[in-house]
């Protein structure tokens, strides 16, 4: 059986920012593994953070959440 995690983050400005500040807090605890993602979807403010995230490979959540988290 194959598994498939998706990541879908929602719109509005505030949540743009409140999404970077927990996708940082997840990639950074000890269960960061758990977290990882095979697809990203999102509208307005969520669709800005998902190309972000597009540009990183799931190995390199550390390095994209501290980008995302920087850039807001």
């Amino acid at each position: 059986m194959t598994h498939c995690n998706a990541l879908a983050l929602s719109g509005g400005g505030a949540n743009g920012a409140w999404e970077a500040g927990v996708i940082w807090g997840l990639m950074h605890s000890d269960q960061a593994k758990d977290f990882r993602y095979d697809v990203v979807a999102g509208v307005s403010a969520g669709a800005i953070n998902t190309s972000v995230i597009s540009m990183f490979t799931p190995n390199d959540g550390v390095a994209m959440s501290e980008f995302l988290s920087d850039t807001w």
